[in-house]
């Protein structure tokens, strides 16, 4: 029993130490960043609450997921699929700034470029669940 307890103590202490070092970094409180982080954020929160709202199908109903104008509708599925675009570009921008973060320490033009791409990733999906919005209606 005293092994898990200092098993868990040390744990914890690298954890605590680990946000230590995430909390003091510049990385949180350079204005750029921030900017391109709460850019994105309200971006894929348009994304949501557009989806939400404009999207009235039942979720067992097929919707098209893929138009091409020479082919036509190539790939159907169900109403409950045209959400995995935006939570994919969720786990796509946290990446992004993870890596961005990680990045910064050494060259902050990377990082910088890393995490300019979250809002352009993030319009590029709002744009296409609004053609495939119309696209179904």
């Amino acid at each position: 029993m005293r092994f898990i307890f200092f098993f868990f103590r040390a744990c914890g202490a690298h954890i605590v130490g680990a946000w230590n070092t995430v909390k003091r970094s510049e990385f949180l409180f350079d204005k750029y960043v921030l900017a391109m982080i709460a850019l994105a954020a309200a971006i894929n929160a348009a994304l949501w609450f557009y989806l939400g709202r404009a999207f009235h199908q039942p979720q067992d109903a097929f919707v098209t997921l893929h138009f091409t104008a020479a082919l036509g509708a190539d790939l159907i599925g169900e109403a409950s699929e045209i959400y995995t675009a935006p939570f994919y570009a969720v786990l796509l921008s946290g990446a992004n700034i993870i890596l961005a973060r990680l990045l910064y320490s050494y060259d902050v033009l990377l990082a910088y470029l890393l995490v300019t791409t979250v809002p352009l990733l993030n319009i590029f999906v709002l744009i296409n669940s609004v053609l495939l919005v119309s696209v179904n209606a």
